[in-house]
């Protein structure tokens, strides 16, 4: 499966908006198949963006039970939550290598956001 950096910020803005809980929150989008999804909360569960666990049985895929933001993952949807910011980074650095690791689209986003800011 390739990520897919728009679910990803999909999932990163509703988690954004919804209160805080300690129970694993639902999340489905009828452009996506429920699978993917869940593969992409798992994925963002593993890199720290989303707060909440993951599990797997002996034959069956992983399922992720977030339950919401942490700290990094504020970070990150803060510096791509501007649609306009938004498109320009998937014009400027995801598109033209058809994929980027998510280390270099943060610190691109940063780096823009700081930019706009005028800050150094």
């Amino acid at each position: 499966m390739k990520r897919d950096f728009d679910l990803i910020r999909i999932i990163l803005l509703e988690f954004e908006a919804r209160p805080p809980s300690n129970i694993p929150l639902k999340f489905t989008h009828a452009d996506y198949d429920p699978e993917i999804i869940n593969a992409h909360m798992t994925l963002l569960i593993e890199a720290g963006l989303l707060d909440g666990t993951v599990h797997s049985g002996m034959n069956s895929p992983k399922h992720a039970f977030p339950i919401g933001l942490t700290w990094e993952g504020h970070d990150f949807i803060d510096s791509i939550k501007d649609p306009t910011l938004w498109e320009k980074a998937k014009k400027n650095v995801i598109a033209p290598f058809g994929g980027v690791a998510f280390g270099v689209l943060k610190e691109w986003a940063v780096t823009e956001a700081k930019t706009r800011l005028g800050l150094p």
